[in-house]
């Protein structure tokens, strides 16, 4: 029995236009572009930046915290155990191709099912509220949407033959806490050529095993972790108040991310929630409110002295001057 890989991606990044705003509100450097071949619209990251840029986020010398989540697919599906090998083979290939994320695989662990809203779509803002404390930054989500067997007709008159094919589609949906927003969505297939054999056997078993799909979505998810790399570390860091008085800053990350003593940071206020049409809560950047030089931290905790001294609280965000 001979397998032959047939690579043929599709990609299709969502986005909205409020979506869109703030991101722009808070840095995120992005433009479409006309792909000529395929004619589809992709949504790609800003590429100007020099390469000696590129190693941790917007250059700077801090990290971003990211939890990884693996969907896990339906109990009667047959491809249990996705959830397990997306997370463990997307967080290897992260720490290897990008070197400015920091993955926090006891949070990816602990959020195994993110909340959704009432409608299906995973609720961005609820997420936010429970990786700000533990200075997450983003937080992947990954998915197996789509598992199939197709077959097609080749070939004329006494030419003629029946092509199998086996496809799978892998969603990547990266979530910025800093706004409760998708930095990403991405749908991504691809397949691969099966005989009249295994297509007979796997159509009659009814549910396609894991095991039959996984040279497929090797090769998912190493694009998806190459796009997810491009675009994360070309976004600016963003750190969390989780204490405060007029005086004085308690913040979610610390020594484990790059942060050091004496280092400025900007501080910007709450902000505001903002609600969609279809449910969906959004956090609007806030305006900057003054300067904050860091104290004292360990290894996922930082403090830092107000100047001037002003009431900020909890939610406030904070980036590197």
């Amino acid at each position: 029995m001979t397998f032959e890989p047939k690579t043929r991606l599709s990609k299709r990044p969502i986005a909205s236009l409020l979506i869109g705003v703030m991101l722009a509100g808070i840095g995120f450097g992005c433009t479409t572009v006309k792909d000529a071949a395929k004619g589809t619209a992709r949504t790609i990251s800003d590429t100007t930046r020099k390469a000696t840029d590129i190693l941790t986020p917007a250059g700077s010398s801090l990290k971003h915290q990211l939890a990884v989540i693996g969907m896990e697919a339906a109990a009667d599906s047959g491809r249990s155990g996705f959830g397990a090998k997306f997370s463990k083979e997307f967080s290897e290939l992260l720490q290897t191709q990008c070197p400015g994320l920091l993955v926090d695989e006891a949070m990816g662990a602990f959020m195994k099912y993110p909340p959704r809203l009432s409608s299906g779509p995973i609720d961005g803002y609820s997420l936010a509220m429970i990786g700000r404390p533990a200075g997450i930054n983003y937080f992947v989500i990954g998915s197996l949407t789509d598992v199939r067997l197709e077959s097609e007709k080749t070939g004329f008159w006494l030419w003629k033959d029946t092509r199998y094919k086996l496809r799978a589609t892998l969603r990547v949906e990266i979530v910025d806490t800093a706004t409760g927003s998708k930095a990403l969505d991405d749908s991504s297939w691809d397949e691969m050529m099966v005989d009249a054999m295994k297509y007979e056997e796997l159509e009659a078993a009814g549910a396609i095993p894991l095991s039959e799909v996984a040279p497929i979505l090797d090769r998912l998810v190493q694009e998806a972790a190459q796009t997810s790399c491009a675009l994360l570390r070309a976004q600016p860091w963003r750190g969390f108040i989780t204490a405060a008085d007029p005086n004085r800053i308690t913040l979610s990350a610390g020594r484990a991310i790059g942060l050091s003593e004496g280092a400025l940071l900007e501080v910007f206020n709450k902000g505001r929630v903002v609600e969609s049409k279809d449910g969906q809560r959004f956090l609007m950047p806030g305006e900057k409110i003054a300067e904050a030089r860091i104290q004292s931290l360990s290894a996922d905790q930082a403090e830092a002295v107000l100047s001037p001294p002003v009431p900020v609280g909890p939610g406030a965000t904070v980036g590197l001057k």
